[in-house]
């Protein structure tokens, strides 16, 4: 394979990187997030229809009579569960329902506000514990700078997957914010990889320039990271294309979150890691000058 001068096209790949992460700002600012029930609140209704009811069908007709943000499942238990956003009448859902087939009413209740904040809370937090567990694992596995550089990429991707989520007004529920965790993974073992062969080749090649191992050992990686991305992607975007409106809006954050991570595993950690490092040490040299 073509050895690619990754580290000249650094500059490159930090401006792409710049401009989508501005992008993903201004939505966020301006138009915010589509949050899903588990954040706002609102009510849940479970029923067993007296004939076989395609989901499909549900979801055509409480659109039909206004309904803009719920959500609609099939259960293990052969009922079907619908969930309202907090406001809307939950009367016209059931009379839009009895019209498709005679129902059997399971459940009604209501998702109040304390609820959603706790899930907040606890989204917030496994998001923060996550990361943290990360950076410790970097920082213990090489050196904190290097440990410093994938934490900003991840960050990098997790924000452009939030980004958009935003621009598009896909619905953020908790199990986004669970793919949102399984893509900052799936992005940080990319990049380990590639911090694992650049130390190796610190070993082994001692005396070759910074800079020529960091491009030495994202090329030796290249074709593992691509190949991995691919066979990822071609399933994600499978899901995402056929899998149904409630998996389509999961396998969104996979879709976006394997192609972003993947360029910042290439473009991005190493060469962040790799300029605060010089840095480091240009500034360790003229402190001692």
């Amino acid at each position: 394979m073509k050895h690619i001068p990754f580290m000249n096209l650094r500059f490159y790949a930090y401006g792409v990187s710049i401009l989508l992460v501005l992008l993903s700002l201004v939505s966020l600012y301006q138009k915010g997030l589509n949050l899903g029930l588990d954040f706002t609140g609102g009510s849940v209704l479970e029923g067993k229809f007296d004939k076989k009811t395609n989901i499909s069908q549900i979801r055509r007709s409480l659109e039909e009579i206004g309904y803009s943000h719920f959500q609609v499942q099939d259960t293990a238990q052969g009922s079907v569960l619908v969930k309202l956003r907090l406001g809307d009448p939950t009367d016209k859902a059931l009379e839009a329902l009895k019209q498709l087939s005679p129902y059997e009413v399971i459940r009604s209740e209501t998702i109040g506000g304390v609820i959603t904040s706790e899930l907040r809370q606890k989204a917030l937090w496994a998001i923060i514990v996550a990361l943290g567990g990360i950076l410790l694992y970097l920082g213990y596995r090489f050196e904190p700078v290097w440990a410093l550089g994938a934490i900003l990429a991840l960050a990098h991707d997790v924000l452009i997957v939030i980004g958009a989520y935003s621009i598009t007004q896909r619905e953020v529920s908790l199990d986004v914010v669970a793919a949102l965790l399984i893509v900052a993974g799936y992005s940080v073992s990319d990049t380990v990889v590639v911090f694992d062969r650049i130390r190796e080749n610190l070993r082994l090649r001692k005396g070759t320039p910074t800079k020529e191992l960091v491009d030495l050992s994202i090329n030796q990686t290249l074709l593992r990271t691509l190949m991995t991305s691919l066979t990822t992607f071609a399933v994600s975007l499978t899901l995402f294309l056929f899998g149904g409106p409630a998996l389509s809006n999961i396998m969104f954050a996979f879709v976006v979150g394997v192609v972003v991570g993947t360029l910042s595993s290439i473009f991005v950690a190493s060469a962040i890691a790799f300029d605060i490092k010089s840095r480091l040490k240009n500034q360790a040299v003229q402190s001692t000058s």
